[in-house]
């Protein structure tokens, strides 16, 4: 039963990832860490980071809490859940979304959907934010992270990466 949840829940998460995986973020930790306790609040974040660090799609977290809950089934179960329903739906919907880009609707679709993908981003930035701020240090490493990427001349990986070491250093 565990795996017909685990594959529930993920599957329709995936279909709310609107303007990508940042936006799903509060609600992926809402089932992961509350409602299911598949993991503790701190191992959300840890893996949210390591998904970030690793390279693909950023929702690989759903893997890890797969893991997290029922071992590599768990794992295969929460990642298919989480790609290829909504991969299978972008290819279907763009053979034929040339035809219908100019149209009004699909114009204020596309207005529609970006200004909910920024909504949701925000909230993610929140949630994690919220679960990785524990005190002043962390909270100056974040302001510096954020202060070093809005300048625009640093890449973000050495920013993360700095930001680690210096979180590592620091604790």
């Amino acid at each position: 039963m565990d795996l017909v949840r685990l594959a529930w829940t993920f599957l329709w998460l995936s279909f709310l990832c609107i303007g990508g995986g940042l936006g799903i973020v509060p609600e992926i930790e809402r089932q992961a860490v509350t409602a299911h306790q598949w993991i503790s609040s701190r191992e959300f974040v840890d893996a949210y980071t390591i998904a970030q660090l690793t390279p693909g799609p950023n929702m690989k977290i759903a893997a890890f809490i797969g893991y997290a809950a029922r071992g590599p089934l768990g794992a295969l179960v929460a990642a298919v859940a989480m790609f290829v329903p909504p991969a299978i739906l972008t290819a279907l919907v763009s053979q034929h979304w040339g035809r219908f880009r100019g149209r009004p609707w699909a114009l204020a679709s596309e207005h529609t959907l970006a200004a909910i993908g920024m909504g949701l981003m925000a909230g993610g930035c929140y949630t994690l934010a919220r679960s990785a701020i524990h005190d002043v240090r962390s909270g100056a490493i974040a302001v510096g992270a954020a202060l070093a990427l809005m300048t625009g001349r640093v890449p973000p990986l050495p920013v993360v990466l700095a930001a680690g070491l210096a979180g590592w250093l620091l604790g």
